[in-house]
């Protein structure tokens, strides 16, 4: 299994979702985005053998958006996730940014081949969730259908991994970063854990966990015409406005 996750990037003007989310709007206490629909792929889309987790992180969140939008599953497969990967890496094997991989999801998109011909994959706009905030982390999987999550992965994590359960290790193996940076999909959650998708399987993630390792979160806004009343529209295109962000009307 590899990791590719690479250090946070600080950014003043990315945008801070929670301040576009309402703190106050009731969300279920236990959520799967997954529960009920029809299956999605179960691949690691290469990152056995590469350092592709933050693209695997955006791909398993594209499907979810996708089978929102159009009930249908995106045909990618693994060559199409490496292809984009090493695209964006320039051709190194090296891991990736998550700021700077959402940010060419909104302005770049990527063009998938499908049975209906290529289609172009873009959002309408991303930004970052609270890491301490628990119930911010849960908004993002119920409103926006995934948050995100980078995490400094312990080794202790390693045998963690084949259990499907990760949590805090106090020894000397739980060290934050002791094995690496690592990205992954939330999209499930309980009263007292995250559910996340990694190297093609589930992870149970504790709140311990989280709070320890985690040192990143995002989530991203498909499209501004399917957004749900628990978010400020209007207020998240000012801000994107603002900041000068491309394709937003003043």
């Amino acid at each position: 299994m590899k990791l590719g996750k690479k250090e946070y990037k600080h950014d003043p003007k990315t945008v801070k979702l929670g301040s576009v989310l309402d703190a106050d709007y009731a969300i279920p206490s236990v959520f799967d985005f997954d529960k009920g629909r029809a299956a999605f792929p179960q691949s690691a889309f290469g990152n056995i053998e590469h350092g592709d987790c933050v693209m695997v992180t955006r791909t398993n969140q594209l499907l979810r958006l996708e089978r929102v939008e159009t009930r249908r599953t995106v045909p990618i497969t693994t060559r199409m996730v490496l292809d984009k990967y090493f695209e964006l890496t320039g051709g190194s094997d090296d891991g990736l940014v998550m700021l700077d991989t959402n940010r060419d999801w909104r302005t770049n998109g990527w063009d998938v081949k499908t049975h209906a011909g290529t289609r172009h994959y873009t959002i309408d706009a991303f930004g970052e969730l609270d890491t301490n905030n628990p119930k911010q982390l849960r908004q993002g999987i119920y409103l926006l259908h995934g948050t995100q999550l980078g995490v400094a992965l312990p080794i202790s994590a390693q045998a963690q991994t084949d259990e499907g359960y990760w949590d805090v290790d106090d020894g000397p193996d739980g060290e934050p970063g002791s094995w690496g940076g690592h990205a992954i999909l939330a999209y499930r959650y309980d009263h007292e854990n995250l559910y996340v998708k990694s190297w093609g399987k589930t992870i149970r993630v504790t709140e311990r966990f989280i709070a320890k390792y985690a040192d990143e979160a995002w989530a991203v806004v498909d499209s501004f015409d399917t957004w749900r009343e628990a978010l400020d529209v209007e207020k998240l295109k000012k801000i994107l406005s603002d900041i000068g962000a491309s394709g937003i009307e003043k």
